[in-house]
């Protein structure tokens, strides 16, 4: 069994500094997937997890570990309780998230105009298309032999 070494204080504010400069990284992306979808599943959380880590750069392995730990409690947090409590966690344990934009799970007049307008445009575009698909259904309904 691998022995594990003490954490020391540095290196625990190291993890915590590391934490909160990809926590914006995580918290758009997490708001991005829930403005379209609602609530993450594991798989989506797991995503925007992986997303938030590419900005984290070549890592030890002990850092690593860390660092997934930690990850890791925010999304089980997220998960059973929902992104204002794993906000919350967040803000309280590694202090991130106070100069977020968009501090809770709401999104803002703006964004959700141009959400909207994008989702509409999507909603032409796929009619359109089912238009399409059930004119061929109809001519070749048509032109079968009964």
């Amino acid at each position: 069994m691998e022995k594990l070494s003490p954490v020391t204080l540095e290196e625990m504010k190291s993890e915590a500094k590391l934490f909160q400069s990809v926590y914006p990284e995580l918290v758009g992306e997490i708001i991005r997937i829930e403005s379209s979808r609602g609530h993450l599943s594991e798989f989506q959380m797991m995503a925007a997890v992986s997303h938030a880590k590419k900005g984290l750069g070549v890592l030890s392995y002990e850092r690593r570990q860390s660092i997934n730990l930690i990850f890791e409690s925010y999304k089980q947090i997220y998960l059973e309780h929902g992104f204002d409590q794993a906000h919350q966690w967040a803000q309280e344990v590694f202090g991130c998230g106070d100069d977020l934009p968009y501090a809770g799970s709401q999104l803002d007049q703006k964004d959700r105009e141009d959400r909207l307008r994008k989702l509409s445009f999507l909603i032409q575009v796929k009619e359109s298309e089912l238009l399409e698909l059930y004119r061929e259904f109809y001519q070749c309904q048509k032109e079968q032999p009964e």
